[in-house]
């Protein structure tokens, strides 16, 4: 590991660029541009262990890899950032990849509002699904997949942030101990109904993610290039959680697409687990849209919007 270990003191760091649960951004400078992502680290008191876990790699139940420095530094694909190393000795922890230089999805969706055509969405969406399929092939589910964590740079897809959940003990330590629920704001969208009937007070931890729930999750930001919005848009938290929970699906009544292209969104969002494609499965659908259809196509018909499926 030591060759990936970065002294903080060797850093430069410069504005921030973007702040989340875990950490800070910042635009930095280490043998040239970086982003820093800075941890917000409690105080491990005897908790080696957790940071033990960030350095190194282990296996999890479901024999998916825990992202760690280790699962991290294994990653090259052309739509995940790139892992240039990471600070590993406390107070300071960092984790260093390259600097992405586009917009996120996010950014582009729901603040300067871009519209996105039919082709490019798939464009994007392909491109997703190339660099999610890399990741599952390694054994590596992302766990907080969403635009915000998509970039778009020339036309290129970049993934970023995947597998941070894993940092949560890190940088939370005992105050996950409590006994309210805290849901950032976003985040509900994102979870699949096994995870939201998973929810407990602080308990991101134990969430049973999944590379279905990677799938689900695909599914939303699937949806948010073809609206522009999230679904359940302006609905209470709880409402979100009772409508997932129990399956009940955003309605697709008025969502202008083909039907293959809203057959996507539905296996996406499909109640059980094994029923979501893997995203192999998903590129080579994507990349079967026809065009023409993509540009100018019926809405889907209405009746199958309220079948147990398609209700959400």
């Amino acid at each position: 590991m030591k060759e990936w270990d970065i002294p903080y003191d060797e850093l430069k760091l410069f504005d921030v660029i973007g702040t989340g649960r875990f950490g800070t951004v910042y635009r930095g400078s280490w043998h040239g541009a970086v982003a820093v992502k800075v941890l917000h680290v409690q105080d491990l008191g005897d908790e080696t262990g957790v940071l033990d876990s960030f350095k190194h790699e282990a296996s999890a139940a479901d024999g998916s890899a825990r992202v760690n420095v280790a699962t991290f530094r294994k990653t090259r694909h052309e739509n995940l950032v790139l892992f240039m190393g990471a600070c590993m000795k406390p107070p300071k922890l960092a984790i260093i990849t390259s600097m992405v230089k586009g917009c996120t999805l996010y950014s582009l969706l729901h603040h300067r509002r871009d519209k996105f055509n039919p082709n490019k969405s798939v464009l994007v969406a392909q491109q997703i699904s190339q660099g999610m399929g890399y990741l599952h092939a390694r054994g590596i589910i992302h766990k907080d997949l969403k635009t915000k964590n998509i970039f778009l740079e020339n036309g290129k897809v970049v993934i970023t942030d995947f597998g941070l959940f894993s940092v949560t003990k890190l940088c939370f330590g005992n105050n996950l101990r409590g006994d309210s629920l805290g849901i950032p704001a976003g985040w509900l969208c994102y979870l699949a109904p096994e995870l939201v009937r998973a929810l407990r007070p602080h308990a991101s931890v134990q969430l049973p993610f999944s590379k279905a729930s990677d799938v689900y999750a695909f599914g939303t930001v699937w949806y948010e290039l073809l609206c522009g919005e999230w679904p359940f848009r302006g609905q209470p938290a709880e409402a979100v959680i009772w409508q997932v929970g129990r399956g009940i699906k955003q309605s697709l009544a008025n969502l202008q697409a083909s039907r293959d292209t809203k057959d996507i969104l539905m296996l996406c969002w499909s109640y059980k687990p094994s029923d979501r494609p893997d995203f192999a499965h998903l590129l080579s659908t994507l990349e079967k849209l026809p065009r023409k259809r993509l540009a100018r196509s019926p809405s889907h018909p209405v009746h199958l919007s309220r079948s147990a499926e398609s209700v959400f």
